[in-house]
């Protein structure tokens, strides 16, 4: 930017006239005035003002001197023979040392601008200078271009061979929105027939750049600009896919013994780009036998656990599916008849199914076991009953009775909706035996029934853990019906927490956990 170039007019020194409204310029380097009659005592005024540019904007200071009212003072700019006054005037007040007044765009960049500050009252003039104020560089600035395609139809062509093949063909989208952002400015734009766009002006910088149509996926691009350059970018759209909910069954029992439950977990997954709604259907040799609509945002899935308890006549190899309104998974399962005696079985290498079974007598009878003990059956044992296993379950709906229960597990116990017994054992009723389960992980008692209730000495309930035990709406009874008292119930986590919602206690229960809901 060239310098402003001020040419201060040199006064001839004149006598100071006491008259009103009589102003009087006195030659000096720094512009010194001397204004006469400005007053009602026709005291002087010393004042010395500078004129300045900066860019277009004309700036006036006060160096020192007296004040002057705004409404006594105005600027005149004359650039090619015409003139442009600026009043001081609104605001109110007055100009004095120090102060400073811009007038934005007063000055004509690259002319020769003639500036006068004068005195209305008198007419006077204060200062004056010519300013030639330089025009504002030129910002560089680079642009961005490019073309929108969307998928057309498909088209048919003739390859080598005179074979037929199709392709997809890219058309121009027409009507697409651009939206550039960066280096402090947002641009935006439409693109036109031919699916073209162009930003200019921007300045050069890191920009994102991104493209939205009705019916299309939203594309954003890093785009940077250079000065002077155009960068091109072009953008293919791809359509909005729809819903489209996709099954796969993760994994189910491969053999069950009668009507021992199956849990299928399955899978669904929405392929598409929106959000869906479809019914996702559970069916058994073809049948349909639980249906739920499940809803969906694109991208997304969930994971699905069913059961599904056999009836006696389901011997046999039996297909499961699960399917939405897009796809179906199927696997089969393999349901063997349980023996007629049989009400327990020993799962010893972890597949889910029997490797041994066992009426209640042998159960009774053997004690340990070596491996995953599961009573699947109602199991009413003569005398004490005791059983070590790796894991012990006792079915939803099972019940267990004997004069005393003992499950001693290394891992998990499962007694979840079961019903374990032992009231009532001795003479008349009179007395009932302990329960003891011992777990090396879980007690799993929701919805599960512990009673050991009697007459006059009713036995006492011990559930010991290493991990959590849940006993959530279960029912827990070691009571005296008639004369006598009560026994015990004794629940201890050493390291999980103990949960009590809903359950049912008869006493109240002793609990030791680090935690107890």
């Amino acid at each position: 930017m060239s310098r402003p170039t001020t040419d201060r007019a040199q006064s001839e020194t004149v006598g100071i006239i006491l008259l009103l409204a009589v102003f009087v310029v006195s030659a000096s380097a720094i512009g010194v005035a001397y204004v006469g009659g400005v007053g009602s005592d026709a005291d002087e005024v010393v004042v010395s003002a500078d004129l300045s540019a900066d860019g277009s904007d004309l700036r006036v200071d006060h160096l020192g001197g007296d004040a002057l009212p705004n409404d006594e003072l105005t600027v005149v700019v004359r650039t090619d023979g015409n003139a442009t006054r600026y009043p001081f005037a609104p605001p109110p007040g007055e100009f004095g040392p120090g102060d400073r007044r811009t007038f934005s765009d007063a000055l004509v960049a690259n002319a020769s601008n003639e500036v006068r500050l004068y005195h209305d009252g008198s007419g006077g003039e204060i200062e004056r200078a010519t300013l030639t104020p330089a025009p504002e560089p030129s910002v560089e600035t680079g642009a961005i271009e490019g073309t929108v395609l969307g998928p057309g139809a498909r088209s048919m062509r003739v390859a080598s061979g005179a074979s037929l093949g199709l392709r997809q063909v890219a058309t121009p989208l027409s009507g697409a929105t651009v939206v550039v952002d960066g280096a402090g400015r947002v641009a935006e734009t439409r693109t036109g027939s031919g699916g073209g766009y162009r930003i200019d002006g921007l300045a050069p910088g890191e920009y994102d750049l991104s493209v939205t149509a009705p019916g299309f996926l939203a594309v954003t691009r890093s785009v940077t600009v250079e000065a002077n350059r155009t960068k091109t970018v072009n953008v293919t759209l791809d359509p909005i896919e729809p819903a489209e909910f996709e099954v796969r069954i993760d994994d189910t029992e491969a053999r069950v013994v009668g009507t021992e439950p199956v849990t299928v977990n399955a899978t669904v997954e929405n392929v598409g780009d929106e959000e869906g709604t479809q019914r996702i259907d559970f069916s058994v040799a073809g049948a349909v036998v639980e249906s739920e609509p499940l809803t969906l945002p694109g991208g997304e899935r969930r994971e699905l656990s069913i059961t599904w308890r056999p009836d006696p006549t389901d011997v046999g190899t039996v297909e499961l599916a699960v399917a939405s309104e897009n796809d179906t998974a199927t696997t089969t399962v393999e349901v063997l008849a349980p023996e007629s005696d049989g009400v327990a079985y020993v799962d010893r290498d972890g597949d889910g199914t029997a490797d041994e079974t066992f009426s209640a007598a042998e159960l009774a009878d053997r004690g340990e076991f070596d491996g995953h003990l599961v009573i699947f059956d109602d199991a009413e044992i003569r005398g004490e009953f005791s059983a070590e296993a790796d894991r012990i379950t006792v079915r939803d709906g099972v019940l267990l009775s004997a004069e005393s229960v003992d499950l001693d597990a290394d891992g998990d116990v499962s007694i979840a909706g079961a019903r374990i017994d032992a009231s009532f054992t001795g003479w008349l009723g009179l007395s009932g035996g302990d329960i003891d389960i011992d777990s090396g992980g879980r007690i799993a008692a929701r919805g599960a029934t512990v009673t050991t209730t009697a007459l006059v000495a009713p036995g006492d309930v011990d559930l010991s853990a290493a991990d959590d035990i849940d006993l959530t709406n279960g029912v827990f009874s070691a009571q005296a019906t008639a004369l006598g008292s009560d026994g015990a119930i004794a629940i201890a986590s050493d390291g999980g927490t103990v949960t009590t919602d809903g359950a049912w206690f008869a006493p109240d229960p002793t609990v030791e956990a680090g935690d107890e809901d």
